[in-house]
């Protein structure tokens, strides 16, 4: 199996499995519990990647620019693991991936390779969370509210023209799930891709347990101009079908109405 093939593979596959678990948060509220932090000056050049290559173009002066600065975020993610988590396989685990998508970015000479060692590394670093239980989460984010109407915190990544937005929503967890939601309902994923996109023009609003501001949610709600939160965490867990709930649009809570 090639490098390439590699990399693209574990690109694809989710990052939820590892089981070491972070110390404490990273980045603050405004950038998750994840290391995407370490990307966060280079947020607004990675968006216009996303965009460019949206539109079947690649704008090889931003790509270049980009390699080296995220080359170094993944560099400052193994030192900054290694200090914050405990040495167990977990961690060997995820330094051993984290080198590998370095030495794909390094070798990386054609724009699509290039292009490829970025996403794979936005990706790489956005999955990396703390593992805690939903219920450990809550008590933590609820401050000892009640586990019957718990408040969700995520990163807004789309709003509307109202900050505050009411609706009944659906989980869906697959594609075979897509038949449940209707029209102007908020559809609750744990996180989404290409095959979501019918039911997401359907929805209403989105909202997701993982995400970063590149992942596909993010960039299908700012499309299509729909209010969008990700990095819940437990959303899935916790929001049942029929519930009717308020996301707020400016602090990035949802709440379950009674």
């Amino acid at each position: 199996m090639s490098l390439i093939t590699e990399v693209i593979n574990f690109y694809l596959r989710e990052m939820k499995n590892l089981k070491f678990k972070r110390k404490k948060s990273g980045g603050g509220s405004n950038w998750g519990e994840g290391l995407d932090y370490l990307l966060k000056n280079n947020w607004n050049e990675l968006d216009k990647l996303v965009e460019d290559n949206y539109f079947g173009r690649h704008n090889l002066k931003l790509i270049n620019s980009l390699v080296p600065a995220v080359l170094t975020a993944l560099k400052k993610s193994i030192s900054v693991m290694k200090k914050e988590c405990p040495v167990d396989a977990g961690l060997k685990d995820w330094i051993k991936k984290a080198n590998k998508i370095a030495s794909f970015g390094k070798l990386a000479r054609k724009a699509s390779d290039k292009v490829i060692f970025i996403d794979a590394t936005t990706q790489f670093l956005r999955e990396t969370s703390v593992k805690d239980s939903p219920k450990k989460i809550l008590k933590k984010k609820g401050k000892g509210k009640s586990f019957k109407n718990p408040e969700l915190k995520g990163l807004v990544v789309s709003k509307s023209s109202s900050l505050k937005l009411r609706g009944i929503v659906k989980v869906i967890l697959s594609g075979k799930d897509f038949k449940k939601i209707k029209k102007g309902e908020i559809l609750v994923a744990t996180e989404t891709n290409a095959n979501f996109l019918p039911v997401m023009k359907k929805s209403r609003a989105f909202i997701t347990d993982f995400g970063g501001l590149l992942c596909h949610a993010a960039i299908v709600a700012r499309e299509l101009k729909k209010p969008c939160i990700i990095g819940t965490k437990i959303a899935t867990k916790i929001l049942k079908d029929g519930d009717r709930i308020e996301m707020d649009l400016n602090k990035g809570i949802v709440k379950i109405l009674k």
